[in-house]
């Protein structure tokens, strides 16, 4: 065999090699296009979110919670909803209500009436809230999923 026919031969090879590489790319590409939304399983990555979607409030179970005064306890009664634009996520956040509940309690254990009563902003407080619950989902698979967290009803006693 002659060093051209050597040449030759690789070249063949690589271009065959080239044209088999893109019609395996062109073709899983085609099936997965062809393939979705037909019931059958989606290759989306865990919950992605689609593109223009409205976003879905979920309230969360209503919390009481105690908080220290000078001369008594008080209690603050509030009602949280999670924002996400993916349904499939729900089910698994309500699973983690005693992650919730727990972060929260951490949070107020360490507050007083006084220091609640001069919050200057409910958005101050709301905030530190949405930091609590997205640190306590950090460790999960659905802190991707909470886009925002809201304060939908707050009563201090």
């Amino acid at each position: 065999m002659t060093q051209r026919n050597l040449v030759l031969i690789i070249i063949i090879m690589l271009i065959t090699s080239v044209l088999v590489a893109a019609a395996s790319v062109g073709g899983t590409l085609w099936y997965v296009k062809s393939h979705q939304g037909e019931g059958g399983a989606s290759f989306s990555l865990p919950f992605s979110q689609p593109e223009n979607t409205d976003p879905i409030f979920h309230p969360l179970e209503k919390l009481v919670l105690s908080v220290k005064g000078e001369r008594q306890t008080h209690f603050i009664m509030m009602e949280l909803a999670l924002e996400t634009r993916n349904a499939e996520a729900i089910e698994g956040i309500d699973n983690y209500m005693p992650v919730v509940r727990n972060a929260l309690l951490k949070l107020f254990s360490n507050k007083t009436y006084e220091q609640l009563q001069n919050q200057r902003t409910i958005e101050e407080l709301q905030d530190e809230v949405k930091g609590t619950l997205l640190n306590a989902f950090s460790q999960t698979r659905y802190a991707r999923a909470i886009d925002n967290v809201l304060l939908t009803k707050y009563v201090i006693q």
